[in-house]
């Protein structure tokens, strides 16, 4: 796995303060949010210039680093927040039952599956639903209720 430091090896110094300042931007709050022609100008290219940094692969791998690690430094509170959603707390005294949900998921015990129908597979091999069951029957009562000619 490669680290900041082996990625940022591959960056010139505007590369590495552009993206800096563009993570710092996405994650500011919503008065503070700068003009990408602003960070530009700071760093010393023209917003052309950061907009074709932004289409380079070891530019974009960069930011998804440093993003991780701002999200990372959130992770405390957004485990202290579900855990008073989990109490009550933030939910006048009731558990959340999305919270609890999303508990058992970050845990491996609530894992969500979904079946695939493959419609080549033959129909004895299948598992039908009650209405399916309930459908194909009317349809096989109604063949049969039919007048011969």
């Amino acid at each position: 796995m490669k680290t900041i430091k082996d990625i940022e090896a591959h960056l010139d110094n505007r590369k590495i303060r552009a993206a800096h300042l563009l993570v710092a931007n996405d994650f500011a709050p919503k008065g503070e949010v700068r003009k990408v022609e602003d960070i530009a100008e700071e760093v010393g290219v023209s917003r052309k210039t950061i907009y074709e940094w932004k289409k380079e692969l070891i530019f974009i791998k960069y930011m998804e680093a440093l993003s991780d690690v701002s999200l990372a430094a959130y992770r405390s509170k957004v485990d202290s927040q579900l855990m008073k959603l989990i109490e009550g707390a933030s939910n006048n005294g009731n558990a959340s039952v999305k919270a609890l949900e999303m508990w058992y998921k970050l845990h491996g015990r609530l894992v969500e599956r979904s079946e695939i129908i493959d419609e080549s597979t033959p129909k004895a091999s299948r598992t039908y639903s009650d209405e399916e069951i309930e459908r194909e029957m009317d349809e096989l009562n109604e063949m049969m209720n039919r007048p011969k000619h």
